[in-house]
């Protein structure tokens, strides 16, 4: 291994590159077995293979060890963002390269890191987990992770040991969404159907031949597991006779089947708004939303900021149809001491709830107010805003920490209404006094 004199880029930072001339460097040598499923498992490494890669592993912050490049490449961004975060480079020939690629062609680009952690079984899952039972193409895995991603999905379960996530077809097919996900493998079909039931998941299984239409199935309001089979043998049959949902997704009857990628991406559009539909309530009550006016005019203004872009409504209207959803019933007095508006400012806030069908009067006798069931809907519609909202205002937030911010709030919430509380309290007394 040679050092090279410091290369300069166009931020005036430099670096030095080392140079790797011998195919049996240690470095090489480790790089080379990461090319086959069996190498990385025994290294608990992965190859990056390409610029893109790398820089969609840079931007999830994957801890890259190392990468190579070709010697001949003097000035390049990513040479810059890796000297940015300390990562070692090493320049190398094109047969290098190709070697620890194992092709013909040339990568000028490759990186080296290591694999995360399956994930154990404390662990907190998401409400909606994908199960992949025994799926096997590199490229339809790929396009099941970065449709999960698109909806917000982060938790794979595998049914079997050897899955493995880190094939270049597979990275490509998820544009780097791949470094984004959590996974947890199994040694079976069976095992894995344990695990979903013990933690509480209801399992909701495709099959041509089921009886119910997928637009149609009610989910109970519980964390749903959605289990996509092989390509060829489709889900096992441990799943189809134990699943608590067994629906098919209608086709044309000139069409046999569906693409696993395409089956998973249809279900989990239609099993992501079932599911927020079906557990709204608890969504509301165990997240950020309903805390909105306690905490302030800042999260208000950054929640109104991402709600321009699907409706006209702004945070505090959405906020009081989530509280609708929890509360069933609300006075208009009610709605004022949530909102903070009275008289004309109230009937404003209100009018285009009204108008668009989202909230009508309970009875003609009362002035009391309910969500419709054209409400629901559009709360299930943009609760995927919300909730990006909500991970964009908790950027960088543990769940540890995102637990102690809301239990926080709750008692700052508690606070208050003690003060509200032993305030009208004295005011009695005070009037009682005055009386007497």
């Amino acid at each position: 291994m040679e050092n090279d004199h410091p290369a300069a880029d166009a931020s005036g930072l430099s670096m030095t590159i080392e140079r790797i001339t011998s195919i049996k460097d240690e470095h090489v040598l480790e790089a080379r077995t990461l090319s086959t499923m069996n190498g990385r498992r025994q290294a608990q490494k992965c190859l990056l293979e390409d610029a893109q890669i790398i820089g969609w592993a840079l931007e999830a912050n994957v801890p890259i060890e190392h990468v190579f490049f070709h010697e001949k490449i003097t000035e390049h961004p990513l040479l810059n963002q890796l000297q940015e975060r300390q990562i070692a480079c090493y320049a190398v020939s094109d047969g290098i390269l190709k070697k620890i690629s194992d092709t013909r062609y040339l990568i000028p680009f490759l990186g080296v890191a290591p694999l995360p952690a399956d994930v154990d079984d404390q662990s907190h899952l998401q409400d909606f987990v994908i199960v992949l039972d025994d799926v096997r193409d590199f490229g339809n895995i790929g396009t099941i992770i970065r449709t999960a991603r698109a909806f917000g999905l982060r938790d794979l379960l595998a049914t079997m040991s050897d899955l493995d996530l880190w094939h270049r077809k597979t990275i490509e097919a998820s544009r780097g969404n791949v470094f984004d996900v959590r996974l947890k493998h199994f040694a079976s079909a069976a095992e894995t159907l344990a695990f979903l039931k013990q933690r509480g998941f209801q399992i909701v299984a495709t099959s041509p031949y089921a009886p119910q239409l997928q637009s149609t199935v009610r989910l109970q309001p519980k964390p749903i597991a959605l289990v996509v089979g092989n390509e060829t043998e489709g889900i096992s049959d441990i799943f189809l006779q134990q699943a608590d949902v067994v629906v098919q997704i209608p086709m044309s009857s000139q069409v046999e089947s569906l693409n696993v990628g395409v089956a998973a991406g249809i279900s989990v559009y239609e099993f992501k708004l079932k599911l927020v539909l079906a557990m709204l309530t608890q969504y509301i009550r165990s997240t950020l939303g309903r805390e909105m006016n306690v905490t302030g005019k800042m999260i208000q203004m950054a929640l109104d900021h991402d709600l321009a872009a699907v409706t006209t409504l702004n945070s505090v209207q959405v906020i009081l149809l989530m509280i609708l959803k929890c509360d069933e019933i609300m006075t208009l007095d009610q709605v004022s001491k949530d909102t903070a508006l009275f008289g004309t400012e109230l009937q404003i806030l209100l009018q285009p709830l009204f108008v668009q069908g989202y909230i009508r009067r309970c009875s003609e006798q009362d002035s009391a107010i309910c969500l419709t069931e054209h409400g629901e809907q559009f709360l299930g519609q943009i609760w995927g805003v919300v909730e990006r909202s909500e991970e964009r205002i908790l950027q960088a937030f543990t769940t540890e920490e995102r637990q102690q911010l809301m239990a926080f709030l709750k008692r700052i919430q508690a606070n208050c209404q003690r003060i509200i509380e032993i305030e009208e309290k004295d005011e009695k007394h005070f009037h009682r006094s005055s009386v007497g």
